[in-house]
């Protein structure tokens, strides 16, 4: 979250700077896209039940580039990606393999999960019509920066004691992702939805699962 707000500041920053170029059109051409979606993780094992609706959360500063007087134009720029996964269980290590323990029913508690982070870069191709209806194709990359898992409850041993648990040591996760995106909207307000090619645990060392992210996009700047 900390990494999130810094970069936030950093695109606010940043277009606010540029705007106030009269030489360049960057406030008309650069803008600030927030996307607020919920991970539908796939292939799931059928011992873990996900909760569902997995919050998430982009945003993404893109400069948008005309593509001479048409309605189309081809945009790209850097940002933040956040994944969530809340499910029935806790992520351990097996063998140098990731396994996921199931919470007995006999455990209350109020929160499991995995979240991870990355820095990506996304592009698009975007059509605009005149009544301001955006259609935008795309596809993003992005480098693994942050990982943790948290749990909120009684203790698992069997104490009865309400703790609090958070660990970065999540173990085998792929360091890169990547999958097509699709947008779209009317005015500064987007359907949206990303389909990740790429698996979240490298092969072999955990389970086959991947996202699909569906939400809105605002992109009021």
């Amino acid at each position: 979250m900390k990494k999130l707000l810094i970069l936030i500041c950093v695109i606010f920053l940043f277009s606010s700077v540029y705007s106030q170029d009269k030489k360049v059109n960057i406030k008309k051409n650069f803008g600030v896209k927030i996307d607020m979606f919920s991970d539908i993780w796939m292939d799931i094992p059928d011992d873990i039940n996900t909760k569902t609706i997995n919050r998430g959360c982009d945003i993404y500063g893109m400069y948008n580039y005309p593509i001479k007087k048409s309605n189309f134009s081809f945009a790209i720029g850097f940002g933040i990606g956040i994944h969530n996964m809340y499910s029935n269980t806790i992520a351990g290590v097996i063998n140098d393999s990731t396994i996921f323990g199931e919470i007995p029913d006999s455990i209350s508690y109020k929160k499991s999960k995995i979240s991870v982070t990355y820095f990506d870069i996304p592009i698009e191709f975007r059509l605009k019509t005149k009544g301001k209806l955006t259609i935008a194709a795309g596809f993003k990359a992005g480098y693994l920066i942050n990982k943790h898992s948290k749990y909120k409850g009684k203790d698992t041993e069997g104490s009865n004691i309400d703790i609090i648990q958070k660990t970065n040591d999540i173990r085998n996760l792929e360091t890169i992702r990547f999958g097509p995106t699709l947008r779209v909207g009317y005015g500064w307000f987007n359907l949206s939805a990303y389909y990740s090619l790429s698996k979240l645990f490298v092969k072999d060392k955990g389970p086959e699962i991947y996202p699909i992210s569906v939400g809105i996009t605002l992109a009021p700047f």
